[in-house]
C-alpha cells in the first residue's frame, strides 16, 4: 500500500503538496501576490473598522443596561418634598407603558389627594390607578384625584400611563398643601 506517495523510479512526493517556500519569506503585515493577491493597507483599514464596530456595538449595549434607553439604573429617579414623593422613570419611550409610583405622607383626615400637573394631563393617558380614587377631578389645575387614607401613616399610589407623544416633558404634582415636585421626563419615539 502507497498512501499517496507514487511507487518507481521517481522521487517519492505526497500527493498533496504544496510549495511554501515563497510563502514562509514573506512578513505578515506586508502586500502579497502569493497564495492570493492581497492589499494589506486596505486588509488593515478593514479590520480597524471591523474593530470599531464591536466598540460602538458594546457601548450601545452599555447604554441600553444602564437605562439611558429606558427601564435601567440610570432612569429611575425619585423626587421628594414634604409629604410627597414621586418615583418615575426619566427616560421613556412612546410605545411602553410609564409608571408613576407616589407615596403620600397623610397627617390628618379622611382623605388624601395627589394633583398631576395639566402639562402631565396634555402628555399622558392614565391607563390605570392603584388604588381606586374616591373622586377625581379636571381643571385648569390638571387632574386631581381624592383617595381614602390609610390607618398608618403613609398612602402609595401606583398611576400608569401612555405617553401621547414624544419629546421632553416637565411637569409638577401636589399632595394637597403638604407637598409639591418638579420632575422632567424624555419621551423616545
Amino acid at each position: 500500500m502507497t498512501h499517496g506517495n507514487k511507487v518507481g523510479t521517481e522521487t517519492a512526493k505526497p500527493a498533496f503538496f504544496i510549495d511554501c517556500s515563497a510563502a514562509i519569506s514573506m512578513r505578515e503585515r506586508h502586500d502579497r501576490n502569493y497564495p492570493v493577491l492581497e492589499n494589506m493597507r486596505l486588509q488593515n483599514a478593514f479590520w480597524a473598522s471591523e474593530r470599531a464596530t464591536w466598540i460602538v456595538l458594546a457601548v450601545i449595549l452599555l447604554i441600553a443596561l444602564s437605562g439611558v434607553l429606558a427601564h435601567g439604573p440610570l432612569s429611575e429617579r425619585t423626587v421628594t418634598d414634604g409629604g410627597l414623593s414621586l418615583t418615575y422613570e426619566r427616560f421613556q419611550r412612546a410605545t411602553a407603558l410609564a409608571r408613576f409610583n407616589a407615596r403620600i405622607l397623610v397627617s390628618y383626615g379622611d382623605e388624601a389627594s395627589l394633583t398631576l400637573s395639566a402639562p402631565f394631563a396634555d402628555s399622558f393617558q392614565i391607563a390605570d390607578i392603584e388604588p381606586r380614587p374616591l373622586r377625581s377631578s379636571a381643571g385648569p389645575q390638571g387632574l386631581e384625584f381624592v383617595f381614602q387614607a390609610p390607618t398608618t401613616g403613609e398612602l402609595s399610589v401606583v398611576l400608569w400611563a401612555h405617553p401621547r407623544s414624544f419629546g421632553r416633558f416637565n411637569l409638577s404634582a401636589a399632595a394637597g398643601p403638604e407637598g409639591r415636585v418638579a420632575f422632567s421626563i424624555l419621551v423616545y419615539p
